[in-house]
């Protein structure tokens, strides 16, 4: 792939723009340049716009307001994300936007195929694909199905789709969002390499350090406003994060072992299959009360499983699932919750909130049947807002008010939305799985804050999570899952995030780790 025929200049310019949903406003006048042959970094606190104004640029919202300026002309009334593709821009979201049970090759084609094209010329899209993974050193193999790669790779295929549609405005969301060490140092230096050949880059992200070392432009947003753009160099993380914020942020804990007098949790030799393919193994689990363990791993090693067996929503072939001392494995899920377990789903939009219904009803689901908030089938409005605002007040939701739609929040307001309604219970098991993951690092010292709180008060705390950073700085220890089995225990003293990388990849055993002694 050779360096793209363009001059370097700007790619694309955004004026004045203006989004609201509703009575929210989401942007307010934003105007941004973007160049080719540079990385543009996006930040700032969750609902300051960033993914708001790129969703702008790539045709999924319409602007209020404001000009999107392409080539000279104005094309922002009537654009469209199909438009947006045709002048050479591409997106790649937060979440992927992969078809699992298609094949590398059939996700990065598929979308450029027109209903006229009856029979594709596969061998002519494999040499294209070929070149193209050559030109970037990656190697995934065209046939394999996308639901078979590990998360690193699926990153690949949604930087493989864009350029494959020809695009020359890179936009990634939070790609290291869930990405290892190793991983992440990787996709960065792809970025550098796409922004060396003349490509335009925008890098929306959370981590201040990424930002300052690998993009040239840092534009800083808040509240949806622009703050300001700064060259690399010219301001530092710190000064950057106070941009972001209107407040000082602070530095959560040192983590701390805990004596494990009580346990509150425990799995012993836990094994279960799917599809003939064993995804926990053997698996040895005990968590006490004020202890948080942190679970490592890359994503799809066992994590959500394991969460569900606790839960109950599935079955384990072998093995025993025991709370405070009970067997609970034949206790469905609503009794497992009743008796105190709460729960933080990985994916709050999937598994945690119904985006329709207002912040009040999201704050009392699994629990409309309480006495407090219905009587005879009928729900007593008046305390479900009331209990709405004490959680708003009490988990710093920041909302217009309990009326609103949860869509039309941030995601860090919409996590605070979860989180008080599981902590409000007082549960004695709390399970966290990736409870900070896409939010800002005020919402992520908030959501820390929380589940530390928790722990100091009595509860015992199950960490899953991506961001090493968090597990290392939370956990009283943290115990490395690969192919559904422990392969690491590790304690404070031992922590590392290039240790921990190499386990989570399964390149080093757990005796490894121990014969090194994994120090800092």
């Amino acid at each position: 792939m050779s360096n793209i025929a363009i001059d370097a200049g700007v790619a694309v310019r955004l004026e004045g723009i203006t989004k609201t949903f509703g009575e929210l406003k989401a942007l307010d006048d934003v105007s941004l340049s973007l160049r080719f042959g540079e990385i543009h970094a996006l930040v700032g606190e969750n609902g300051a716009g960033k993914t708001t104004l790129m969703k702008v640029l790539f045709g999924v919202y319409q602007p209020t307001s404001g000009r999107i300026m392409l080539d000279g002309q104005d094309v922002a009334q009537h654009w469209s994300t199909r438009k947006a593709i045709a002048h050479h821009i591409g997106m790649v979201h937060q979440h992927f936007s992969l078809v699992m049970e298609h094949s590398v090759l059939d996700n990065i084609v598929m979308p450029n195929l027109g209903w006229m094209d009856f029979a594709p010329n596969w061998t002519k899209f494999r040499n294209k694909l070929h070149d193209l993974q050559e030109s970037l050193g990656f190697s995934l193999l065209p046939d394999r199905l996308v639901g078979d790669l590990a998360v690193g790779e699926r990153q690949q295929v949604e930087v493989l789709k864009m350029l494959y549609q020809g695009a020359k405005v890179l936009i990634l969301d939070e790609p290291t969002a869930v990405l290892i060490p190793q991983q992440t140092e990787r996709l960065l230096r792809t970025l550098v390499q796409l922004r060396d050949r003349g490509y335009a880059v925008i890098l929306i992200t959370h981590k201040l350090e990424h930002a300052a070392e690998f993009a040239d432009m840092i534009t800083v947003l808040r509240g949806g406003q622009h703050i300001a753009t700064v060259p690399r160099g010219q301001a530092g993380t710190t000064e950057i994060a106070s941009m972001m914020v209107k407040q000082d942020v602070a530095i959560v804990h040192q983590p701390r072992t805990v004596a494990c007098d009580t346990p509150v949790l425990q799995l012993r030799n836990v094994s279960m299959e799917s599809a003939g393919v064993p995804v926990l193994d053997q698996f040895d689990l005990k968590v006490c009360e004020g202890e948080i363990v942190g679970i490592a791993g890359v994503v799809g090693n066992g994590q959500s499983e394991l969460v569900d067996v606790i839960l109950g929503l599935l079955r384990p072939s072998s093995g025993a699932v025991l709370f405070q001392d009970n067997d609970i494995g034949l206790l469905e899920t609503t009794e497992r919750r009743a008796r105190g377990i709460a729960n933080i789903p990985e994916d709050r939009h999937t598994h945690a909130i119904v985006g329709e219904m207002d912040l009040a009803s999201n704050l009392i689901l699994g629990r409309e049947g309480s006495s407090k908030f219905s009587s005879r089938g009928i729900l007593n409005r008046k305390n479900i807002v009331e209990f709405a605002q004490h959680c708003m007040g009490e988990f710093d939701v920041r909302a217009p008010s309990a009326a609103i739609r949860i869509k039309f929040l941030s995601g860090g307001n919409q996590q605070k939305v979860v989180i008080g309604r599981e902590l409000s219970t007082h549960p004695k098991l709390i399970i966290a799985h990736e409870p900070s993951r896409g939010l800002d690092f005020a919402a992520t010292a908030y959501v820390r804050h929380r589940l530390v709180e928790a722990a100091e008060a009595g509860s015992g705390v199950l960490l899953i999570s991506s961001d090493l950073d968090e597990l290392m700085e939370l956990s009283s220890r943290i115990l490395v899952i690969y192919n559904g089995r422990v392969v690491g225990s590790l304690s404070p003293g031992q922590y590392n995030p290039e240790a921990l990388g190499l386990l989570m990849a399964g390149v080093q055993s757990d005796a490894d780790a121990r014969d090194e002694e994994v120090a800092v």
